[in-house]
């Protein structure tokens, strides 16, 4: 659990595989009335204390009545009493509001984490005559990442990389046993089928505490994860990140800021100079294609509409190693030259800590700076590290070849919360959009496999239900924008494998037309075609609202 109210004993992991398989076929899972009986059989085998084998082998005799079972021990262990305690913790939740377990004759629910690139994908593909779905995300929407940078400088709009998940997935709108939830998952029962949420924060201060449970048949996590800080001091408080539209929202009004303060009286040479040194962090394909965007922001509008201070604006990119560490030794030299060549200024070294206004490097270098973007990778979030789930190298989801968590009935997760666990023998994959688009897409096959043997209720999973295929990742190669009307594209499928390395415009125009016909949908390719043609004739918009 992730906060105390929530809090559950690990002795309830501790039920054997055999109270599972003699009592779960004979509840059932199709009534909620059957479920909770099986739950408070869970609780009941989670206070038998271990001490005394004997109670365990009296839960084979159980019997139900009007408010349980009436099996208690008779000697009161400490671990006992610590049960007893987070069951009262527990018996709290049961009066939270929210939807309770799915009925006889409906279809099973699918309880979604998270709008993500796997998440949506996996809405995308899921067959809605089979299953009812519940989203839950602290955003109505999904991010196109490998265009976001653009919309820092405003080569494209921000609702161009935004699309609507009622316009992914209909049937959140549109079904009536289906729902969208605006709102953070705080914490999960895999074994009572429950997931707790909290509203996200808003207007109406009264709300913010507001919590619901929802039942599920299957969870699907795919809560995704949060930028690396490495623990360095200072960069949450100072460092703006790039994962969200309102991180780009957040980059654009300060650089726009900073360029319009910079015009005003009595600004000294040396405070023009710090504003106006935009600093990046992380020298992968996000922090390289954000420099390559604001340098040509510099060179295309800057110098034109800001003529009093364009000599001051300058970029840095600090990097602990070489820049785009995944592509050919080639590419890398060419993005490179061409970034010093477009005025990116390429420093190598480790930043040890952030202060408001400069940050200080291992070496005892210090660097001001007006703009810091923070681009050094992710990794897995609070929230999943704080869930009682088995973990694979790295912090993540561990999940078996069909992307199930294995110790816990009907969970499945995908995307960059999710990792293969030692057992599978498979290497961990990266946090790539295309990883993420390809499990969504496998997994929603999965389920509609799940649904035609009639699996899709809750614990159908442990029965003799056929997965088929385990998911297989092939990786299409990596691209990368540069600037100035040039790209990188890798199509080797690993870091030491053969393949086609290019680098230019037409690259670029490889680049552009990839991720133009990737985009999710019309309308969204619409508007990112119409803002490329109207930043080519016109420029950047530099109007800043906010």
């Amino acid at each position: 659990m992730v906060f105390p109210r929530l809090a559950r004993s690990s002795l309830r992991n501790s039920l054997t595989g055999e109270l599972r398989a003699k009592f779960v076929p004979q509840l059932g899972s199709s009534s909620g009335g059957n479920r909770s009986a099986y739950y408070t059989l869970v609780r009941s085998a989670s206070i038998a204390d271990a001490r005394h084998p004997s109670m365990v082998r009296e839960l084979s005799a159980f019997k139900f009545e009007a408010r349980g079972i009436s099996i208690f021990p008779q000697v009161r262990s400490p671990v006992t009493e610590r049960v007893e305690e987070n069951s009262e913790l527990e018996s709290e939740n049961d009066d939270l509001p929210g939807l309770g377990p799915t009925k006889p004759g409906e279809k099973p629910r699918v309880v979604v984490l998270g709008t993500g690139w796997a998440g949506c994908c996996f809405l995308k593909g899921l067959n809605t005559k089979m299953y009812d779905i519940v989203c839950i995300s602290p955003r109505n929407h999904m991010v196109f990442t490998p265009l976001l940078a653009s919309t820092c400088v405003g080569t494209l709009e921000f609702r161009s990389v935004a699309e609507p998940v009622s316009r992914i997935q209909s049937a959140l709108s549109g079904e009536p046993n289906s729902y969208f939830y605006l709102a953070n998952c705080i914490g999960l029962d895999t074994v009572k089928h429950e997931v707790y949420c909290q509203v996200v924060p808003g207007a109406d201060k009264s709300n913010e505490n507001y919590q619901f449970k929802v039942a599920y048949d299957k969870l699907v996590i795919a809560a995704g994860s949060e930028p690396l800080t490495f623990n360095i001091e200072g960069v949450k408080e100072h460092a703006l990140f790039l994962r969200e539209v309102n991180h780009a929202q957040e980059i654009r009004k300060k650089l726009l800021l900073n360029l319009m303060l910079c015009e005003n009286p009595g600004i000294s040479e040396e405070e023009k100079k710090r504003l106006l040194h935009c600093v990046v962090v992380g020298g992968g394909p996000t922090g390289v294609e954000f420099s390559g965007e604001l340098s040509d922001f510099i060179v295309s509008d800057v110098s034109q509409r800001y003529t009093h201070v364009k000599d001051y604006i300058h970029v840095t990119l600090i990097e602990a190693n070489e820049i785009l560490s995944s592509f050919d030794v080639s590419l890398r030299q060419y993005a490179t030259k061409h970034l010093s060549k477009s005025g990116v200024h390429l420093v190598r070294g480790v930043v040890k800590e952030v202060l408001p206004k400069e940050i200080i490097l291992s070496d005892g270098t210090r660097v001001p700076y007006g703009l810091l973007v923070w681009s050094t990778g992710v990794g897995p979030s609070q929230f999943i590290k704080s869930l009682d789930l088995p973990k694979s190298p790295g912090g993540r989801i561990g999940v078996n070849e069909w992307l199930r968590v294995p110790s816990a009935d009907d969970v499945f997760s995908l995307g960059d919360c999710a990792g293969f666990i030692e057992q599978t023998k498979r290497p961990v994959l990266p946090a790539l959009a295309q990883v993420a688009e390809r499990q969504g897409k496998y997994l929603a096959k999965l389920f509609t496999r799940i649904g035609e043997q009639n699996g899709g209720k809750a614990y159908c999973c442990t029965k003799m239900v056929s997965f088929g295929d385990p998911f297989e990742y092939k990786h299409l190669g990596s691209m990368a924008s540069v600037g100035r009307y040039k790209a990188l594209v890798d199509l080797r499928q690993n870091k030491d494998g053969r393949g086609i390395s290019m680098a230019g415009f037409l690259s670029w125009f490889i680049w552009r037309s990839a991720y133009l016909t990737s985009v999710v949908s019309w309308r969204n390719r619409f508007y990112v075609a119409v803002n490329w043609a109207t930043t080519f004739v016109f420029g950047r918009d530099n109007s800043r609202i906010g």
